[in-house]
């Protein structure tokens, strides 16, 4: 296997207790970070740290979480990590979940709540919010540690209920919080075309022919709302993802550049070199 994604934030993460359905979930107890990892990371599995005191700093997808408050930070498998620290007064939980763990739970339509999560990343939690968190976490502990032949269909059960609740939550939160513009929904939503396609397409009629907008027009909101301009978003998540190919996986530079969507590793390695100051193979070597 040439992908080595599956236990990354396994082998980051380490607690005061760790307790696990093989690879399918896991549950780690006052977690903090253990041992070099190779940033940026993307992982297949989905990450929820949950805040109960201290503090904790996440960068996923360029943007910088620095968290000092209760409340849930999630990283979806299509996210890239370029770090994560815990403050030495942290406490709280991490919950691991694979992608066909995540797959399997019978839940009705999943997209809008991943949307969200996807948009905001942490979401500060009431009390009451909190604790019924921190009862699934313990009612899931319970179950991962009692003898029991149907660990897997009860921890689907729960996880499906946590889910709702969570997803009402989070949708409450966003109806309170989010006061969009009309640019701020084209920037959103060009970001996020970015993220998801940019191994496939790095010119601007892509992006403006999909949000059926001009590329004038997407460029304007793009750096009205961000302060850069739509080409320099679609560099950077190219060059993001190009990193955490090389630190994350063995592949080698031409398959990189294959995946990435460049005619040769030629041409990889020079538009590499130009954000970077680095080849691809010296910046693997680093």
């Amino acid at each position: 296997m040439k992908e080595k994604t599956s236990g990354l934030f396994n082998a980051l993460l380490a607690g005061d207790r760790t307790d696990c359905l093989g690879k399918d979930l896991t549950v780690i107890e006052n977690p903090r970070t253990d041992g070099p990892v190779n940033f940026p990371l993307k992982s297949d599995t989905t990450l929820s740290v949950i805040v109960t005191e201290g503090s904790m700093e996440c960068i996923a997808d360029m943007t910088v979480h620095r968290i000092n408050v209760p409340g849930m930070l999630i990283i979806l498998p299509s996210q890239i990590v370029e770090s994560i620290s815990f403050g030495s007064g942290f406490k709280g939980y991490c919950l691991i979940m694979s992608s066909s763990f995540m797959a399997n739970l019978p839940m009705g339509n999943k997209i809008p709540l991943l949307a969200n999560v996807r948009q905001n990343g942490f979401f500060p939690l009431e009390e009451q919010s909190l604790e019924a968190i921190k009862e699934y976490v313990r009612m899931v502990q319970a179950a991962l540690r009692a003898p029991n032949n149907y660990k897997y269909e009860i921890l689907t059960h729960l996880t499906v209920a946590y889910y709702y609740g969570l997803g009402t939550y989070i949708h409450n939160a966003a109806d309170r919080d989010i006061r969009t513009t009309g640019y701020d929904r084209i920037a959103n939503d060009f970001i996020t075309l970015v993220r998801d396609n940019c191994h496939r397409h790095r010119d601007m009629d892509f992006y403006a022919g999909s949000l059926c907008l001009s590329a004038k027009h997407v460029s304007l909101a793009v750096k009205k709302v961000t302060g850069d301009s739509a080409m320099k978003w679609i560099e950077r998540y190219t060059v993001l993802n190009a990193k955490s190919l090389l630190k994350t996986t063995t592949l080698t530079v031409s398959e990189i550049s294959d995946r990435l969507g460049f005619p040769t590793p030629s041409d990889f390695g020079k538009y590499f070199r130009r954000f970077t100051g680095l080849s691809p193979r010296a910046f693997r070597d680093l």
